[in-house]
């Protein structure tokens, strides 16, 4: 069983970044309310920003690796 969900989620796998999104989420979620409420609108925006610029780089970090996985496959290299 720790086998499949560390082959499944365990680090440079696709579910990972179902775990990182999850995380980059909730904490970005939590900083918004927090500075939000203390005041700070600009820097509200910024961690948004900032949380949707990883959260992208993140996603197709996993894409590229996924198709060229895929074209290796097609080519018979795998």
């Amino acid at each position: 069983m720790g086998a499949a969900a560390a082959a499944a989620f365990g680090p440079s796998s696709p579910g990972f970044v179902i775990v990182v999104l999850v995380m980059l989420g909730v904490g970005s979620w939590l900083a918004e309310m927090i500075t939000t409420s203390i005041g700070k609108g600009q820097i509200s925006a910024m961690i948004r920003t900032g949380s949707l610029i990883a959260a992208i780089i993140s996603v197709v970090m996993v894409a590229w690796k996924l198709l060229n996985l895929f074209f290796n496959f097609t080519q018979g290299k795998l």
